[in-house]
């Protein structure tokens, strides 16, 4: 059989496969693992390791995926969850290639899964559609079951994790014995996620970096950063910019504009986000899109009298004691968001402004019914059969989820974990701006001066990155936090403690500044 030295690949392969209730890993999950790790691929007589593992997928399967897999709810019940059997996996694809047949869905879930346990996971990927679509360009189909008939691969179990991985290593056996090795290490060196550093990098530059979080910067000719990103492994999540086989136009554009990088180490993912964010809006990266994308935000509000819509832009100061709701990123966005809610809950838009009243309407004659109101869409607040306090009351309760929850934790502290570098692990924030970050709490519990004066420029990404984290704290302690002096009048507050999954363990009330 083929040598690994001549095929450029190491001793130990891993072909994974899973099922899941959807085709996308940031909304769906994994119904079912299946691991066949292969050692000593190449020798008389590999080590073969086969594992699977049913996963309880904490949501509903679509009868569709049901009828495919036939992996049903009752099958995965009592099923574990995928943080019960994240190390497992980890153990069987460590230091292996991950082989899988269309490997970014399957990569893409099970390093989703992974960072929901708040594990990292990184490998280099073999994809077995592209392998076969290199090989066999004239051959048509290369899904799973063209594989299985053309090469006559056995399966014990179609459309099952474990049987569908065993498929894999019976057609990487067949074109090791079938393909010329010097043809077939060409294609899998294409294929392979082997980095290939912009020319004007040094060569050793993947090497310098560190595998801890951290925020980088990619700089062109001039001092002003091309792009700024994040993540809990520098060294892996830079060298993925330059990996061939997963750019897309965009980046080969950015990789070729390169000419120096420049890192910096946080203590942990959420500092590193922290300051990813913070980065971005100082230095506004020509690449970074969507974070930029953010300076017409705003918030909506409700005059309880009028019924009518106010709005209130997000970098603007909150006014005193005013129900917000949002955010939205743009005024139409806002727009077509009440129009909908309109629709559902039979409100007046043109009571609420959005719509306009005719010249006679406007002329100061008797309302008529606007013509939602004709074809039943309306309550009638345009005429009469409803105040517009009452449509005011009705608008709030359907925005209701939209509210802009209140800052009820005075001066708060989040720290991160205790980890090798310790250094900037504490962040401070108050009335949803950050104040900055520190090597210790001590400073937690007086920045109540410096809180009014940073409040005055609120941050749309920070506030999309605080909210889930403080909506995991119980009633019980924002209650407390309220009647330790709340965000205002007190100068008391809360530190929260992350744990590795970056989720909120507890929140101990700080001592009040003398």
């Amino acid at each position: 059989m083929t040598s690994p030295a001549l095929l450029d690949l190491p001793p130990v392969l891993c072909f994974i496969d899973v099922e899941t209730t959807g085709m996308s890993p940031q909304r769906g999950r994994v119904t079912e693992v299946g691991i066949l790790r292969v050692e000593d691929w190449a020798g008389p007589a590999p080590r073969l390791t086969q594992w699977s593992s049913l996963v309880n997928p904490e949501e509903a399967i679509p009868q569709p995926i049901q009828a495919l897999t036939g992996i049903t709810p009752e099958m995965v019940r009592e099923a574990p969850r995928f943080e019960a059997i994240a190390g497992q996996v980890l153990a069987l694809s460590a230091d292996a290639i991950f082989v899988a047949h269309q490997a970014r869905f399957d990569y893409g879930f099970i390093k989703a899964e992974m960072e929901r346990c708040g594990q990292a996971f990184q490998a280099r990927t073999l994809c077995t559609v592209r392998l076969s679509q290199a090989l066999f360009p004239d051959t048509g189909a290369h899904g799973l079951d063209a594989l299985i008939a053309r090469h006559q691969l056995p399966c014990s179990g179609r459309h099952r994790a474990l049987g569908d991985a065993q498929v894999l290593w019976s057609f990487l056996q067949v074109l090791m014995g079938s393909v010329e090795p010097p043809a077939l290490a060409l294609v899998l060196r294409k294929l392979m996620r082997h980095p290939s550093l912009p020319a004007h990098l040094p060569p050793d530059q993947l090497q310098q970096l560190p595998r801890t979080p951290g925020v980088y910067k990619f700089y062109g000719l001039n001092k002003h950063p091309l792009y700024i990103g994040k993540s809990i492994s520098l060294r892996d999540r830079i060298g993925e910019h330059f990996c061939v086989d997963h750019r897309s136009e965009r980046g080969m554009r950015l990789a070729q504009e390169i000419r120096r990088i420049e890192w910096e180490q946080c203590a942990g993912d959420f500092g590193a986000r922290l300051r990813e964010i913070v980065l971005i809006h100082q230095e506004m990266p020509a690449h970074n899109i969507a974070l930029r994308k953010r300076e017409q935000a705003l918030w909506i509000s409700i005059d309880p009298d009028s019924a009518q819509i106010g709005h209130h832009p997000c970098h603007e100061p909150a006014p005193e004691g005013l129900d917000l709701f949002g955010p939205f990123v743009s005024k139409a966005a806002a727009r077509h968001h009440l129009t909908g809610l309109a629709r559902e809950a039979h409100l007046c838009l043109q009571t609420m402004g959005l719509e306009k009243r005719s010249r006679r309407e406007r002329d100061n004659e008797p309302l008529r019914p606007c013509f939602n109101h004709q074809i039943a869409r309306c309550k009638g607040a345009c005429c009469g059969l409803e105040t517009a306090s009452q449509l005011a009351a009705r608008l709030a309760d359907a925005l209701a989820p939209r509210r802009r929850p209140p800052w009820v934790w005075g001066p708060l502290c989040i720290e991160e974990p205790a980890t090798d570098y310790p250094s900037l692990r504490f962040h401070h924030f108050d009335q949803w701006c950050w104040l900055g970050s520190s090597a210790s709490d001590a400073s937690a519990a007086h920045k109540g001066d410096e809180a009014n004066q940073a409040a005055g420029r609120f941050d749309l990404n920070l506030y999309h990155l605080l909210r889930p984290l403080l909506a995991d704290a119980t009633p019980d302690e924002q209650a407390g936090s309220a009647q330790a002096g709340g965000p205002v009048s007190g100068r008391a507050g809360w530190r929260l403690m992350l744990d590795a999954a970056g989720q909120a363990l507890a929140a101990p009330l700080l001592q009040a500044a003398a």
